[in-house]
């Protein structure tokens, strides 16, 4: 075998063990979230386009919470179905059961317990989304 092939593959194979090993070790070190933010959307749905902007600022401004922001997507039945997938592996059959033709809006839900804490729609404001977010991380925290 060329020598040259053989250190390159010594060195993609080194490469690929220490970028496993960090990922390994940083998934280690991540907790569960607190709050799911789950997010029931449509391309087509008025409410959803109202938010928008507030929903990116919300993440952002506030990025540094134990939240885990899910988009379960009702634009074509193909996204449908995804989300429903998604909804599953997270453990929200429930929800996904109850909200499943339903955008606009979004659920803040107990990371553990997955029951919903509370819902904001287009008519929050930036500041009434992070003081709800605040409450269901607090409430959520306090249930651990």
């Amino acid at each position: 075998m060329n020598i040259k092939l053989v250190g390159l593959i010594v060195i993609m194979y080194s490469a690929f063990m220490s970028g496993a090993w960090a990922q390994a070790k940083s998934s280690a070190d991540t907790a569960a979230p607190a709050v799911i933010a789950v997010k029931f959307y449509a391309d087509w749905c008025s409410s959803c386009k109202a938010m928008a902007t507030t929903y990116k600022e919300f993440q952002a401004k506030f990025d540094t919470q134990p939240v885990l922001h899910v988009v379960l997507d009702h634009t074509r039945e193909y996204d449908r179905q995804q989300s429903a997938y998604l909804a599953t592996s997270l453990g929200l059959s429930k929800v996904w059961g109850k909200y499943a033709n339903k955008t606009g809006f979004i659920l803040l839900i107990d990371g553990k317990t997955r029951e919903i804490i509370t819902t904001l729609t287009k008519d929050h404001t930036l500041k009434e989304m992070g003081v709800a977010l605040q409450q269901a991380v607090d409430k959520a925290s306090s249930s651990l």
